[in-house]
């Protein structure tokens, strides 16, 4: 069970009260309630008990402190005895075991929290706040803790309740140990990722912060891509989080031949924390949010119901679930655990810093080839900066599109602009060189041109003068891969449905 704040300061109250209570000195103790001390003098260490219970005799304001061997009552008249008197050292020289093992671990704590590492941060501080607990019964504690232990137990209570719900990880988990094993064979990949998420870490953690997720989810993104904004699965899953065309449409995005939000990391992941939060809520419980994630709401209520698995454990263990998404949640767990505590799987990784720069609205298509003159860049640069446009220009038919340019150009830009007269021209003229084994054909396929028209631009009269090194030009087409895609998968289905036909008839023959 979590425990609860109020809980955490019924167990602080006694240290409270007791700081404010005792002033120890070397020769005096003022104390506001009597309190019976044990005093062992055979060993350097001085360990003392103390008793919160008020003792029948009525309290002193000071009272000198002299102990024998065995017992000292403070607030009640100082006791003779024949045998020798010590008087009590100072309590300040008095080393507490465990309080600089709190001290340390306090400290990881707070640094694993400033570089994001929750989980880790969490456990070191339940650590400390263990050591302090234990520790509640010695009366030397106030004076031998640092100055802001006080506000270390603040934090580390604040730290350990908070309201924020976590995902359970679980590193002893065979699947999950597998899944780490697969990164550790890929230690360039895994630590080129983990660079590389510090891109995003900001933006996707202030995003989960504000909808309430856990933190964690923030690793979903390199379960899913390796934190590579322009990933595309065979299945024609896009962008950081991996989304279907369909789910993306459905949750907001836009899916089109000029733009692809999915490739756009700020929308891509608002997206993705709505979906997620939906998942959530349907299936009540993390695991199995994740699984539908992968395998889809659909499939996994499907796969629940046929074997009356209540939980993602249960569908694992009755094989239940396709094989990708059974190993989907431990891999997850996996890039917690290692993303969490780089160091301690042998990576070191150089956090990126996030792109900086500066946006400008256009009012109607604009080709990037001229936009990137005109911001002083290239066009491939520009097209890095907006990854979710696919087309050779911004959206047709859109006004108001915000374009993100390198950070320093937007009055130069603005400026430049203003004096192109077409800010969508037709193709130019390109120079390409002839190299060995090209061919007429394979040159117009390049560039979404045609045989007819390289022969004529270049008054090419027969393809067998044609020799490398040669120079010819080319006037790219209009026609685009995506067509050629289109119908290279249209083949595809009609290859395999001609299959089936003569499966079929081979079958009843």
């Amino acid at each position: 069970m979590k425990p609860t704040t109020a809980a955490f300061s019924l167990l602080l109250t006694p240290l409270g009260v007791f700081a404010q209570g005792v002033q120890v000195s070397s020769s005096t103790a003022t104390l506001n309630h009597p309190v019976a001390v044990s005093v062992s003098t055979s060993t350097p260490v001085l360990t003392q008990s103390i008793s919160t219970h008020t003792l029948a005799t009525p309290p002193l304001a000071t009272t000198n402190l002299k102990t024998s061997s065995s017992t000292a009552l403070i607030g009640m008249p100082a006791i003779s005895s024949n045998t020798a008197q010590e008087q009590i050292p100072q309590v300040s020289t008095i080393p507490l075991d465990g309080v600089s093992q709190a001290k340390a671990d306090y400290q990881e704590g707070l640094s694993d929290f400033k570089n994001g590492q929750d989980s880790a941060g969490r456990e070191k501080m339940a650590d400390a706040f263990s050591i302090v607990i234990s520790r509640f019964h010695d009366p030397g504690l106030p004076k031998i803790l640092a100055p802001d232990f006080d506000d270390m137990l603040k934090k580390i209570r604040v730290s350990i309740t908070s309201e924020t719900e976590h995902i359970p990880i679980n590193p002893n988990d065979p699947n999950v140990q597998k899944m780490i094993d697969l990164y550790l064979r890929r230690p360039k990949a895994t630590e080129a990722a983990l660079s590389k998420s510090g891109m995003y870490r900001d933006m996707i953690m202030s995003a989960l912060k504000k909808k309430g997720l856990p933190p964690e989810l923030f690793y979903l993104v390199m379960a899913e891509s390796e934190f590579k904004d322009n990933a595309l699965s065979r299945s024609g899953a896009a962008g950081l989080w991996q989304f279907m065309p369909g789910t993306a449409v459905k949750y907001g995005l836009k899916v089109t031949y000029w733009e692809d939000e999915r490739y756009e990391p700020a929308k891509e992941t608002m997206a993705a924390i709505h979906y997620l939060s939906d998942l959530h809520r349907w299936f009540g419980d993390w695991a199995l949010a994740l699984a539908a994630y992968n395998r889809g709401e659909g499939g996994l209520g499907y796969e629940m119901k046929m074997s009356r698995a209540l939980n993602f454990g249960t569908l694992s263990s009755r094989g239940a679930l396709p094989t990708q998404t059974n190993f989907y949640v431990p891999k997850f767990e996996a890039c917690v655990l290692i993303g969490e505590n780089p160091a301690k799987y042998g990576f070191h990784p150089q956090y990126a810093s996030p792109n900086s720069y500066d946006t400008v609205t256009i009012p109607h298509a604009l080709d990037l080839g001229i936009a990137a003159r005109c911001a002083q860049t290239t066009e491939s640069a520009l097209r890095q900066l907006n990854p979710e446009l696919r087309a050779w220009c911004t959206p047709e038919n859109k006004s108001g599109f915000t374009l993100k340019i390198p950070q320093g150009t937007e009055k130069s830009f603005e400026t430049a602009l203003a004096q192109v007269k077409d800010w969508n021209p037709g193709p130019t003229m390109l120079r390409y060189r002839i190299r060995r084994g090209d061919i007429l054909g394979k040159i117009a396929r390049r560039y979404h041109t045609s045989i007819s028209n390289l022969i004529k631009i270049n008054h090419i009269r027969s393809v067998r003068t044609l020799r490398p090194g040669q120079i010819i030009l080319i006037q790219p087409g209009i026609r685009r891969k995506t067509r050629i895609r289109r119908l290279a998968r249209r083949r595809h289905r009609q290859s395999r449905l001609h299959h089936r036909i003569k499966k079929r008839k081979k079958a009843r023959g």
